[in-house]
């Protein structure tokens, strides 16, 4: 039967009857403490974390602050899965999260988390006084208040998640952004196993995927944030299915009953021909492997030849995974443009971002000392020219997205990839024998610091890549060969610690925290310092 639409006292009045959720007492019995016999119709009960609309029993005790207007709620949620979402290897069903904000019944945690990573993009009028960098905070800092750790549910997952990307983001002193991030993604981990999210029983197609989706995203988050803290991964790998394409997730029909097929396929990690992302958590299945032997050549407790043997390896699992992508998924201009018209550009150039990252993090070893390659193996050789072409690549890609408003990524992970890109770039503009190649690093690194100027109006941590970037080049400026590239534990720190301040490199003669020179100024000097030494 349908839900009456007025209780009686409202009906004799004849005015409208306003509540908040089936089940509870209209605003006018509430206001006067009359019976009203809405209330006996099957009744909402409330658990887990609260809704945006809060049941009307509950409104004058409610201790969130009133939400924003609801245009701007809007435009923050849209600037979310336009430019956030990708980052985390998407964590909701965007018609979905979108409907659950129209009919109040969205967590309120999630909204506010989300508005404080996307607040920061906003064109609405109510945020022009505020810097972009502070947009965001006082909505991260209700999420942080409404975290419920008893709640061992998928909202707390995905809020964990949320606030530990914002944690790391906002350039916290020292070492705290890190440790911030790393706690917040441990309970993401802990409660995902808890609660065997791959497995949970679903009611529809979308939550399945969803649940599957999330239980890869903590996996690929885990990674990251392991490797950066350097302690040992929560997450084991599992036969999970992976994700589907983004275009038919965004198709399933609201009520679709989830598929309870068993998956027989011999190969648990084939990715459909249309997954983007599943294509990116295969990829990213290298990335431990690649910390833990850059890791073990930091700590020289490794012999040349076995260190050979390990990144040969694990570069023929890179070469494997591009060989076997669909045509439709290499890394081409026309691909870029295929991806882009289905508004999955900006997920293509992630994608080929983090496998560009991945190749400059393996070889990135064997550029020191490869200017003239004497008394070098000849795999050695070619891993050095390895990482010099993936970090034009990762250049060129970003740079390439860059130019539509469609495909471009503006997270802060791109900052620090363009960073270390842009080391490489250093190095062979300083070292490079070649005038052709020198000139070409010189153009990548004037693009390059175009697009991190942009990144740092949004995210207070490119303030450290910037920091990061400089005090390596007058290091390397100061020095007559390219020992600064030899891999020790401070270049692991380099490396892999994303948007955490490093001490300066020993035996640097250190600086003055207030110099700061324009990139050309620098680019200038050096070349200056090089024509010298020739």
């Amino acid at each position: 039967m349908k839900p009456k639409s007025a209780c009686d006292n409202c009906r004799s009045r004849r005015r409208k009857c306003i509540r908040s959720q089936q089940g509870t007492s209209c605003r006018h019995c509430l206001e006067r403490q009359l019976p009203c016999n809405l209330t006996d119709e099957t009744v909402h009960v409330e658990t887990g974390y609260e809704p945006v609309v809060p049941w009307t029993s509950h409104m004058l005790t409610h201790k969130s602050k009133l939400l924003p207007p609801k245009d701007l709620c809007h435009e923050l949620i849209s600037l979310y899965f336009r430019y956030i979402h990708v980052s985390f290897h998407i964590l909701f069903h965007k018609p979905s999260f979108v409907a659950a904000f129209d009919r109040g019944t969205l967590p309120r945690i999630l909204l506010f988390a989300v508005m404080g990573l996307s607040a920061r993009f906003s064109k609405h009028e109510s945020q022009a006084n505020i810097p972009l960098h502070e947009r965001g905070r006082p909505f991260t800092k209700d999420a942080e208040r409404l975290l419920n750790l008893h709640d061992v549910s998928l909202t707390t997952i995905q809020a964990c998640l949320l606030l530990g990307g914002t944690a790391v983001t906002e350039n916290e002193t020292g070492h705290r952004a890190a440790a911030t991030e790393s706690v917040y993604f441990g309970i993401a981990c802990r409660m995902a196993q808890l609660l065997d999210l791959p497995n949970i029983p679903a009611s529809t197609c979308i939550e399945q995927e969803v649940n599957r989706r999330v239980w890869w995203s903590v996996y690929e988050t885990d990674t990251w944030s392991s490797t950066a803290v350097r302690l040992p991964k929560m997450m084991p790998i599992r036969v999970v299915q992976l994700p589907m394409g983004e275009q038919a997730f965004l198709s399933l029909p609201i009520s679709q009953p989830p598929d309870l097929t068993p998956n027989h396929s011999t190969d648990p990690l084939v990715a459909h021909p249309d997954a983007l992302i599943a294509q990116s958590i295969r990829v990213g299945l290298t990335l431990s492997k690649i910390a833990q032997v850059n890791t073990q050549a930091a700590s020289g407790a490794i012999e040349y030849s076995y260190l050979i043997r390990e990144v040969e390896l694990i570069w023929h699992e890179l070469q494997s995974w591009e060989a076997n992508l669909p045509a439709n998924m290499t890394d081409t201009e026309a691909n870029l443009a295929y991806w882009t018209e289905r508004e999955q550009g900006n997920i293509f150039t992630f994608v080929h971002m983090n496998y560009y990252y991945f190749c400059l993090l393996l070889f990135y070893q064997f550029i020191h000392g490869s200017v003239d390659g004497a008394g070098r193996s000849p795999l050695a050789v070619q891993f050095a020219a390895k990482c010099r072409h993936a970090a034009s690549q990762v250049c060129d890609l970003i740079h390439r997205a860059s130019q539509s408003k469609r495909s471009e990524l503006l997270s802060s992970l791109v900052g620090h990839v363009l960073a270390i890109a842009s080391t490489v770039q250093l190095h062979i503009f300083l070292f490079g024998e070649n005038e052709t190649d020198r000139q070409d690093a010189r153009h990548l690194l004037e693009r390059n610091f175009q697009l991190l100027t942009l990144l740092q109006t949004y995210w207070p941590c490119i303030d450290v890549s910037f920091a990061r970037f400089r005090a390596f080049h007058e290091a390397c400026s100061r020095s007559q060969d390219d020992s600064h590239f030899r891999m020790d534990h401070w270049m692991l720190k380099f490396l892999l610690e994303f948007a955490t301040e490093i001490p300066e490199r020993r035996g640097d003669d250190g600086g003055d925290d207030s110099y700061h020179e324009s990139w050309h100024q620098l680019l200038d000097k050096s070349a200056t310092a090089s024509a010298k030494t020739l």
